[in-house]
């Protein structure tokens, strides 16, 4: 599959999770905290148990590296989830581009792989996107929305880092990549089940919706199956087979689309009944222009700086090329 398209994929699946979760949690009588667990549960299931006749990896569920992984995508769904609590869909993806420098910097002191300087411009743009958002969000910057954003990205861009440094998310057999995926989902189920007291201790803001007492709620556990398994599930390997082939920084950038996407999926779906008509003033609008514009700056600074690196190098195979001829 095409790096772009993949990429693409990608942030169209999530988008299609969140929209689902959307109309999930608006139109049924579903546990946000309880349908998550089972999301997970389910769509790691189905992947492990994809290959007939493959040994389940028993091994990889005793690995510290996948239960450090696990407990970090617990915070970034947990903050992101409670987010929706004071903000749209739409606007917590605006505040999400707080990510992309962060990735940048990631990128750059602990993968060694530094962006082209022009590059920064654009991450100045994304984050006065945020910034303007922010600024005019109900209580400004002290708006809990905030304060979760910013955690379930630094959460995010760990767990990012973490994967793409993986050995197990090198494997090119697909099969062994799908099983491994689905040993994350169900280590990330099991530090949701155990995890309530702990992410109430270190939330910087009070989330009251954090229980399992609705584990077993009918309309919860079909939300969880048909979630899990469409689009949590394939989600996951999209975004661990992006972040191996692309880098954590380009896959970032890719979800940065995240809002306009969510956007238009958030109207179809109002056409429908299925979701409340998403509603933005001006505000929205020029953060989301921002964020576009920083879009496109990253976009064809990584570019230009790709293809100078290719001429560098190529200007410095010239001279071997020559003396060998």
């Amino acid at each position: 599959m095409p790096v772009l398209l993949l990429l693409f994929s990608t942030t169209l699946v999530w988008a299609l999770m969140l929209v689902s979760n959307r109309i999930a949690l608006t139109s049924f009588a579903v546990d946000a905290y309880a349908m998550t667990c089972w999301q997970l549960v389910f769509g790691g299931m189905a992947l492990v148990l994809i290959a007939p006749g493959r040994r389940i990896p028993w091994r990889q569920f005793a690995l510290p590296i996948n239960w450090a992984y696990g407990f970090l995508r617990v915070l970034t769904g947990v903050s992101w989830t409670a987010s929706l609590l004071y903000i749209s869909a739409p606007e917590s993806g605006i505040l999400s581009q707080t990510g992309m420098p962060m990735a940048a910097r990631a990128a750059t002191f602990i993968l060694g792989r530094a962006p082209g300087r022009s590059e920064w411009l654009g991450h100045a743009i994304l984050i006065s996107g945020a910034l303007w958002l922010a600024w005019h969000l109900p209580g400004g910057f002290a708006n809990p929305a905030v304060l979760l954003m910013l955690a379930s990205e630094v959460t995010a861009i760990s767990s990012s880092v973490l994967a793409e440094l993986h050995p197990d998310n090198q494997v090119k057999d697909t099969w062994a990549h799908l099983r491994f995926t689905g040993v994350l989902l169900l280590i990330t189920a099991s530090v949701f089940l155990i995890a309530p007291p702990v992410v109430e201790f270190i939330s910087p803001v009070a989330i009251p919706y954090i229980s399992t007492d609705g584990l077993f709620g009918t309309e919860t556990l079909i939300a969880g199956l048909l979630i899990g398994i469409l689009f949590r599930g394939p989600a996951m390997v999209l975004t661990l087979r992006s972040i191996k082939i692309a880098g954590v920084e380009k896959y970032i950038l890719s979800t940065s689309i995240l809002p306009f996407v969510l956007l238009g999926l958030e109207m179809l779906a109002a056409k429908f009944d299925l979701t409340p008509t998403p509603t933005h003033d001006s505000v929205f609008w020029i953060s989301s222009l921002l964020v576009m514009i920083g879009i496109i700056q990253i976009t064809a600074s990584k570019h230009r700086h790709a293809a100078k690196t290719k001429r560098l190098a190529a200007t410095a195979n010239t001279p071997a090329t020559q003396s060998t001829t």
